[in-house]
């Protein structure tokens, strides 16, 4: 079996990089190393459980620097193939054999996710999957052929280094949530890589969620600007459009967005969503 590395990034979260940890080690195929980028600090990091974990953390001014915190990950890996997590997960014992069996140098590799409704007390995948319903809006997407390059999410994907430096990495110029990911698949489509989903799946472990996601809306507006000005379009429509209904933007026939006030406390409480995913 080829070599590979894991990244991951966190920001609390603890007891769920702690049962990520443990999936990995349950794994059939283990990883020469893992990397943990912490955007907080190294308060209650776990202790090692016989994989070769890195730490590390990275100081920026923003308070969750995803784009940037993946290029630190990606830049401590020790070898060419690379599996980007979300601390979130946690992996079936094959996913990394059947993620590996498939990349090459001109695609990106990736899998389905299962959402449980809980934050589980351990990383048991066999243990926890019967818990776990998937999301509907990617159910449906067909394995092992080349999809849509907008059908990539950040949650887990295998990708080789040089081409993950081809690309240009993670543009750290998006801060905090919403778009870098989309803004990633835009420039390796434009690198000509190929997206393939595998038919294995990963357990998202639960955590409260905003549908809308008003607890991000400035990083939204922010990032929705700075993409409409790389790309000529606005990305994560549904969301603007539904801040839009709220009469919280406008945004005009040129897709310029104007911000009219901020979400209230009452309104972010009331945007909770009641589903897993």
């Amino acid at each position: 079996m080829v070599e590979f590395s894991i990244v991951t990034i966190v920001k609390g979260r603890r007891k769920q990089l702690v049962n990520l940890l443990e999936s990995i080690k349950l794994s059939v195929v283990l990883p020469f190393d893992v990397q943990v980028v912490c955007m907080d600090d190294f308060e209650e990091i776990p202790v090692s459980n016989g994989l070769n974990i890195n730490f590390h953390m990275i100081k920026q001014t923003h308070e969750l620097p995803l784009a940037a915190a993946r290029n630190v990950g990606m830049n401590a890996t020790k070898t060419t193939n690379i599996i980007f997590i979300d601390v979130d997960c946690i992996v079936s014992p094959t996913m990394f054999s059947n993620l590996l069996k498939d990349l090459s140098a001109k695609n990106i590799v990736t899998a389905y996710p299962l959402y449980l409704p809980i934050l589980p007390d351990s990383g048991n995948y066999n243990n926890l999957k019967h818990m776990a319903v998937p999301h509907p809006n990617r159910e449906e997407i067909p394995s092992g052929a080349p999809v849509g390059h907008l059908q990539f999410w950040s949650l887990i994907f295998a990708i080789q280094k040089p081409t993950f430096e081809d690309i240009g990495g993670f543009d750290e110029s998006f801060t905090g949530y919403g778009a870098e990911d989309t803004d990633f698949a835009m420039m390796f489509h434009q690198a000509h890589i190929d997206l393939i989903f595998v038919r294995d799946d990963v357990l998202h472990q639960y955590h409260d969620k905003y549908d809308p996601p008003l607890n991000y809306f400035n990083s939204i507006i922010e990032n929705a600007i700075r993409y409409h000005q790389k790309w000529k379009v606005l990305p994560m429509q549904r969301w603007l459009k539904a801040f839009e209904k709220m009469g919280l933007i406008k945004i005009d026939s040129a897709d310029c967005i104007t911000v009219f006030q901020k979400p209230s406390a009452r309104q972010i409480e009331d945007s909770l969503s009641q589903h897993p995913y």
